[in-house]
């Protein structure tokens, strides 16, 4: 459902109840199963200590950030409080529970790679999506920049600069979990879903959504796949071939020669206006340098104001994901959050790493993909916040979680969730002996 979930023909709400949606109700119906099934099952809760530290540091400043925001909205922030409880409280609460229900309720291999299954076809679904609105024409990378902007949102209901993040990580992800197919066939097309997936992604326009791809590729070469270091020039030059407005969008605003004319570097078209944004938001850090203004402090600081009074640019948020938490929360915010996502990169980098079972590297490796994606771009854009554009992100990072304790009960060697179907194996044989016996 997160595939279609933002789509402007999705019900927002039912029955004239705000938030009563399809999406709300799935996931109440979800919660009201997990934590009535883990009841019954005699469930217990093996959430590692350190990440556990970390994962409610991350919450208490997600908590602590709106409280400042409800608190003190000003006078440059226009809704009311409601709108602020159910968009900076409850849904990036909302947005973790998928997390934390894969990561207790994927407790065998089957769970985990139906699970696995099922967030990569997520992406898979957002990369046709996004082709599908865009097309496959001979875009100038003007054009192709000028169509992302109209049509990707409005067609699949995520910003253009999200889906080329997700799609980055996803197409990346999808590789990673090829291991697991069983033939040459399958694998093939994986592979070509990763392409599709690719595709989707180059559509978008989105510079960072690039660099983050080749970053991506680039880091997992150097984890595990030593080969592909040589294969990889061959995609890039396929790029300008598959969508030549492309290689014009990496390059719009570099310098360049025309008609015997060099151009110099435009640094304000290169970073799409970025670089005034990064300006204005490290000066208001600059003041409140600790404990930041609290969330959405771009507007609330009237820095957006400014920057459109000025310029006459848009911007909601600083367009860096770790300045944005330094405006928001100061320094100690970004001390307490940081943690978090150094654990679940080097524990995915971990797991992606193991020879010994198929499944624990296919799960690190598409989760290192996704996460690493979002903190990649989350240099030129996004935010460290939960969205719902990172819904697949947290899940699938539920996942490897559970792959890592898993492997950790086993000493970190040999195929994880096998020791509860060894003890079923040995009654099936004691029961089967005496028979044979009497035969």
């Amino acid at each position: 459902m997160m595939a279609f979930l933002e789509r402007k023909d999705m019900p927002r709400s039912m029955l004239g109840i705000p938030g009563l949606n399809l999406w709300n109700i799935l996931v109440a119906n979800t919660v009201w199963a997990w934590l009535s099934c883990r009841r019954n099952q005699g469930l217990t809760w093996d959430f590692p200590i350190a990440l556990k530290r970390a994962f409610l540091a991350y919450v208490f400043v997600i908590i602590w950030s709106f409280s400042r925001f409800f608190i003190d909205p000003t006078d440059y922030y226009d809704e009311g409080r409601f709108s602020i409880i159910i968009g900076y409280l409850i849904n990036p609460l909302k947005f973790l529970l998928p997390s934390l229900i894969i990561y207790d309720g994927c407790r065998d291999r089957k769970q985990m790679t139906f699970g696995l299954a099922a967030i990569l076809l997520t992406y898979f679904i957002l990369g046709i999506l996004t082709i599908k609105c865009m097309g496959l024409s001979n875009f100038s990378g003007e054009e192709l920049k000028d169509r992302a902007v109209r049509v990707i949102e409005r067609d699949t209901g995520y910003h253009r600069v999200d889906m080329s993040m997700i799609l980055a990580g996803a197409s990346w992800g999808i590789v990673a979990a090829s291991v697991l197919a069983p033939t040459f066939r399958i694998r093939a097309a994986l592979w070509g879903s990763a392409g599709i997936v690719f595709i989707g992604q180059a559509l978008t326009g989105g510079r960072g959504g690039y660099v983050t791809w080749i970053l991506l590729g680039i880091t997992l070469s150097l984890l595990r796949w030593r080969k592909l270091i040589l294969i990889a020039p061959i995609a890039l030059l396929m790029i300008p071939i598959v969508a030549p407005g492309v290689r014009d969008r990496m390059l719009e605003g570099f310098a360049k020669q025309e008609n015997n004319v060099v151009t110099d570097t435009n640094m304000n078209e290169v970073t799409a206006g970025r670089n005034r944004a990064w300006t204005v938001a490290t000066e208001k850090i600059m003041l409140s340098p600790v404990l930041g203004y609290g969330r959405n402090a771009m507007t609330r600081t009237g820095a957006s104001s400014y920057l459109f009074s000025e310029f006459r640019e848009v911007f909601g948020h600083p367009h860096n994901a770790f300045l944005e938490l330094l405006l928001d929360n100061g320094i100690l915010g970004l001390l307490l959050v940081l943690p978090l996502f150094f654990k679940i990169v080097t524990r995915c980098a971990s797991l992606f790493r193991d020879r010994d079972d198929l499944l624990v590297q296919a799960v690190g490796g598409a989760a290192l993909s996704l996460a690493l994606a979002l903190v990649f771009a989350g240099l030129s854009a996004l935010s460290l916040y939960p969205r719902e554009s990172v819904v697949g992100m947290w899940a699938i990072i539920g996942l490897a979680m559970r792959a890592w304790v898993e492997r950790e009960a086993i000493g970190g060697r040999g195929r994880i969730m096998e020791s509860e179907d060894e003890p079923e194996r040995a009654s099936n044989v004691s029961q089967l002996q005496p028979v044979a016996v009497e035969v």
